[in-house]
């Protein structure tokens, strides 16, 4: 006979198992807090909280910093630092706090969890009372105090992991600085130097070491007039702009008052600071205009007698046209690449499973040494498989790091894969979920996956704003589009729909990404979708490998000359 509280309890136990394996999965403290919020937030049917950390201590208040919400709106109160003196129990509700801090009336928090690692107070778990004004009963408190004492080993790692990567990071710059320097003295005292690369290490240097994104080098490089050396701004410079260059002798601060006309209109174009360089006869021979800093700080002495140094002498060389030899920096960033094309490509299928019945082939070609395409055919049961394909924005490291957390989603979810319980469509919104929560706003995936039942030839699928794979089926061609927004671009409150299509003996199933229609020729005229199509037509009676490698003849004769500009993936099964 069940009992209905072991029950409950070994569910209770399962679910603070699952949640603990989540959360130690990543060390990002954010995602941390957010699933810590989500758990118990869903669970306890409460729309509204946040999570505190504790940064410091006053004399009389503990300081916090909000560093995760739901339900609350993110942009007015996330990272703010409040201060507050709570009372001493672990629990506690706002009426027990002498002087509650008006984020917490505002946003209607009503209980308080005290997050402990040992004897030391990490931060404070607040919520709104649960559906019908109420509070959490005793087993549901007793409950959300046991996640907090599993999640309070993670929360404490997460944290010295965050210090550990601000020191790396201050390490990091302070080795950059060093790096370009060096770098820049060694390549600006060879012999061997072009124009081109030398303005390019200048940028790199500028950019790393002090945020500075905007430059115009005036030079009269072999002339007696000032003319453009190199410039990253699209604004327009006339000729009469140039001639006033001749009346600097000395640095200029750029302010809206300035008495030149073209000086003024510098300064509203983010210019700041115009430095001039003189040669060894003491000859202003070029002129350098450099932008506001990124992080919006004014230039101090010790910058502008830094700067002045790296532009006299990059000028000094530019104007020897002295040959650039290649940076220590670059070959390690080369290097780096290397390493991380070899990760992505153990993400990607090193095998493709024989699918009975079904011919199958693929092919990813990044753009660089690290792309953000991902493909995937998994095999699920004796009778089905999964047909993964995506495309996240951008190209190289960022793109991989992204499809590297795409594809362990994926896996996460197909891993438990059961016919009666996976549900294609829950599964997609989840996925959507975790890599909203990971990732910023700019960032997003095209992505299409499907099962494929070969018991009785049906395919299920979910289309979230990738190109619309094609089934070529006779004299008619059909289009793959159920499904719904593109994942990571919002985390919630759209449907996500379902297609399904059955295939018949000889139907060719062709999955691409963008990169593959959008290879461009001589003329930078793309490729296109209607020459993809023809070429699977003209192949169509063919084996899935020839069809593949038609496919990838057609697009480097069509490209010949022409760089690979984003990633190219293209799967192709088709039914026997």
């Amino acid at each position: 006979m069940n009992n209905p509280d072991l029950s409950k309890k070994l569910l209770e136990l399962n679910s603070l198992i699952e949640f603990s394996q989540l959360i130690n999965s990543n060390l990002e403290i954010e995602f941390i807090l957010g699933n810590i919020l989500l758990s118990l937030m869903g669970r306890m049917l409460i729309s509204r909280g946040m999570i505190l950390i504790k940064t410091s201590s006053d004399k009389t208040n503990d300081i916090f910093e909000i560093c995760s919400v739901k339900g609350i709106n993110r942009k007015e109160i996330i990272n703010k630092k409040i201060s507050c003196k709570f009372p001493g129990e672990p629990v506690f509700k706002i009426e027990e706090i002498k002087e509650p801090h008006r984020v917490f009336e505002e946003n209607n928090i009503s209980i308080f969890f005290k997050i402990y690692f040992f004897n030391k107070l990490l931060g404070i778990l607040c919520l709104g009372k649960k559906a019908g004004n109420r509070y959490p009963e005793e087993n549901e408190i007793i409950f959300i105090e046991t996640l907090l004492n599993i999640s309070s080993t993670t929360i404490e790692n997460s944290l010295k992991f965050a210090e550990i990567k601000n020191l790396n990071k201050e390490l990091n710059e302070k080795i950059t600085k060093l790096n370009s320097l060096f770098e820049l003295s060694k390549v600006l005292n060879s012999n061997f130097q072009n124009i081109e690369e030398i303005i390019k290490l200048l940028r790199y240097t500028l950019l790393g070491n002090y945020g500075i994104k905007d430059l115009i080098i005036f030079s009269k490089y072999r002339s007696d007039s000032f003319q453009i050396l190199s410039k990253n701004s699209s604004i327009e410079i006339s000729d009469e702009n140039l001639k006033s260059l001749n009346d600097v002798k000395e640095r200029i601060f750029l302010t809206p008052e300035h008495k030149s006309d073209f000086f003024r209109f510098l300064y509203e174009k983010n210019f700041e600071l115009v430095i001039p360089v003189t040669n060894q006869r003491n000859e202003i021979t070029s002129i350098t205009c450099l932008g506001k800093k990124l992080n919006k700080t004014e230039y101090s002495v010790t910058d502008i007698e830094f700067l002045e140094s790296i532009l006299n002498i990059s000028v000094i060389s530019i104007e020897n046209s002295i040959l650039f030899r290649e940076s220590v920096e670059k070959q390690a960033l080369e290097k780096e690449l290397n390493i991380a094309r070899e990760i992505q490509l153990a993400l990607l299928p090193e095998t493709i499973p024989e699918i009975r019945g079904y011919q199958i082939s693929a092919v990813n070609k990044p753009a660089m040494h690290v792309g953000g395409d991902y493909f995937d055919v998994l095999k699920l049961t004796e009778t089905k498989y999964a047909l993964v394909i995506a495309d996240v924005t951008g190209k190289g490291t960022p793109a991989s790091l992204l499809m590297a957390n795409m594809q362990s989603a994926v896996h996460s979810f197909l891993k438990f894969f059961e016919d009666e319980h996976f549900n294609l469509i829950d599964a997609t919104q989840k996925i959507n979920e975790v890599i909203y929560s990971n990732t910023s706003p700019e960032k997003f995936i095209t992505f299409f996956w499907g099962i494929l039942d070969t018991e009785d030839s049906s395919f299920n699928y979910v289309n979230a704003g990738h190109n619309k794979p094609i089934i070529f089926r006779e004299n008619e061609i059909l289009y793959l589009e159920e499904g719904g927004l593109m994942i990571g671009i919002m985390e919630s409150g759209f449907p996500y729909e379902s297609g399904k299509v059955k295939f018949n003996s000889g139907d060719v199933l062709l999955m691409f990404t963008d990169g593959v229609i959008e290879q461009n020729d001589t003329d930078q005229l793309e490729y296109g979708e209607e020459r993809l199509i023809k070429t699977v037509r003209d192949n169509v009676n063919e084996s899935t490998d020839v069809i593949l490698n038609s496919i990838l003849n057609e697009i480097e004769n069509f490209g010949y000359g022409m760089k690979q500009y984003d990633d190219q993936t293209i799967i192709i099964l088709k039914k026997l």
